[in-house]
């Protein structure tokens, strides 16, 4: 886990995109899914990824233990609000 956070806090210092494979409550995928990394957030015992997912032109909550794998892409962003990360 601790890797995944690393990962995701340098492509966020980097302005990178982030592909992350992302397993839902029901425990499927939607396969890689290619996110800006814009904060973390801790409510109680969970740790919250908040990202604009490219796909889905919204920006989402993500469980970080829900998050499988991460990778940083070549392609950058510009922010579309503060990164706090």
């Amino acid at each position: 886990m601790a890797d995944i956070i690393n990962t995701i806090k340098q492509a966020a210092r980097e302005q990178k995109v982030l592909r992350i494979i992302y397993i839902e409550k029901d425990g499927t995928s939607e396969g890689w899914r290619r996110v800006e990394p814009y904060s973390f957030s801790h409510d109680q015992e969970e740790e919250d990824l908040f990202a604009w997912d490219i796909n889905k032109n919204g920006i989402r909550r993500f469980l970080t233990c829900r998050i499988n794998e991460a990778e940083i892409t070549d392609e950058m962003f510009y922010p579309r609000y503060p990164i706090e990360i």
